[in-house]
């Protein structure tokens, strides 16, 4: 069942943000202007799921490891709840780690299948979510991922950000696109997108090595460019010491998409002070989204209005209940918030008497911006449920758009990732 969302001009809805208050009755326009509403913050659902709410699994890594670049990130779920209990609607959560280990993973999931969820969000990434993954198929459990990329998947697990093929060619064409012709590779253990480019070096566990390695390639070997497969807090590492190295010659630097997450701007912060330029690729949801005027930017302001509204509100805890959704509110991320919206359309279904199963109810299901989606459509007609075509190349840029709540420290994220048209 799809619920249309009205829409305004991002202005009006940044005014209401920086305010922080909810949008008034507008008054009577004038026969001659077509009147236009800010984009709902609240997500409107059915009557039939909100009699009986519907409780999400999250899967997410540890704090250390594969997979814990996405703790803090999947907070956006928390913002998808919040969106929809503005309208009466109680998306509760389930949270069980994976320790970053294939064992860890499959009993975390199939924890949550005896749980009888009605899907689960996989907030983690690695080859150590293969087993666990095709524990979900053989159940039939509904499973996004909106970070992974490592592993083909099938029906009922979807994949909601882009798959190793779509990273591959978009960082190819990124890399073609700059007019380079002379990478060199640096990749840690149990990446592999980047195979067979360049010049390779494998991330020996020293920054201040590798970062030699590096200068060496461009000095003696001709590189014109680096890429940096491997975790967010290593590529941060890496590419400080290899600026640091190179002085004022500094190379383009392309990331995978790890370093879109705040272990690479934690790990980057202002050592390296954005001297190069740093790429990477990934959907253009970034904060900055919420200056554009049109539809995209009212969504944008949308989500990012309910960010502000949960964090005012002190008894909103973030998803692992264990502290205020306020310490958390920088990092929420569209992609996670875009999973649960999914997964509670399917729901929907389920409640409506139109499917007999979430992972039916999946199949086939359409998604837009209409639906509640902040980033682009979501269509579940194959595994692959993110179009290619959304996924851009994205430049590292100091200049935070500033309509998020201050980090715990009383600093915002150093990093924004912006798309240049």
């Amino acid at each position: 069942m799809r619920r249309r969302i009205a829409v305004t001009t991002a202005s009006c809805v940044l005014a209401l943000m920086l305010c922080g208050c909810t949008p008034q009755v507008p008054p009577e326009p004038s026969p001659s202007v077509t009147p236009v509403f800010p984009a709902a913050v609240g997500l409107v659902s059915s009557a039939g799921l909100q009699a009986r709410g519907v409780t999400i699994g999250l899967l997410v890594g540890p704090l250390a490891g594969p997979g814990s670049d996405f703790r803090q990130v999947v907070n956006g779920a928390k913002v998808a709840a919040f969106r929809f209990g503005l309208d009466g609607l109680n998306v509760s959560f389930r949270v069980i780690g994976d320790d970053g280990t294939a064992p860890g993973a499959w009993s975390g999931m199939r924890a949550l299948i005896e749980e009888n969820v009605a899907g689960v969000v996989v907030a983690s990434a690695g080859v150590h979510l293969a087993e666990a993954l095709q524990e979900a198929t053989d159940a039939g459990m509904p499973v996004l991922l909106p970070y992974d990329y490592t592993d083909q998947v099938s029906p009922p697990v979807y994949r909601t950000g882009p798959d190793a093929d779509v990273v591959r060619a978009a960082i190819e064409s990124t890399l073609s696109a700059s007019g380079v012709s002379h990478p060199v590779v640096v990749r840690q253990d149990d990446y592999t997108i980047t195979s067979g480019w360049g010049q390779e070096l494998s991330y020996s566990g020293d920054p201040v090595a590798t970062g030699q390695a590096v200068v060496k390639a461009v000095t003696d070997g001709g590189a014109d460019v680096v890429v940096v497969e491997a975790s967010g807090d290593v590529e941060a590492s890496i590419v400080s010491n290899v600026q640091a190295l190179m002085g004022s010659r500094q190379l383009p630097v392309v990331l995978t998409p790890q370093a879109l997450t705040p272990a690479f701007s934690a790990g980057l912060g202002a050592v390296a002070d954005l001297r190069g330029v740093l790429m990477t690729v990934g959907q253009d949801t970034g904060d900055t989204v919420a200056l554009q005027s049109g539809v995209r930017g009212d969504r944008t302001s949308a989500f990012l209005q309910a960010v502000r509204m949960a964090s005012d509100n002190a008894t909103t805890l973030n998803v692992f209940g264990d502290d205020t959704f306020a310490s958390v509110a920088a990092y929420a991320d569209v992609a996670s918030h875009d999973a649960v919206v999914a997964l509670v359309r399917a729901a929907e279904k389920v409640a409506d008497g139109d499917a007999q199963s979430e992972a039916a109810a999946l199949t086939g299901l359409s998604l837009t911006d209409m639906d509640g989606l902040v980033g682009g459509p979501l269509d579940f007609s194959s595994a692959d449920a993110l179009s290619a075509s959304s996924i851009v190349t994205l430049f590292a840029s100091s200049q935070a758009a500033g309509l998020r709540p201050a980090t715990p420290d009383g600093t915002t994220p150093p990093i924004a990732w912006v798309a240049v048209e």
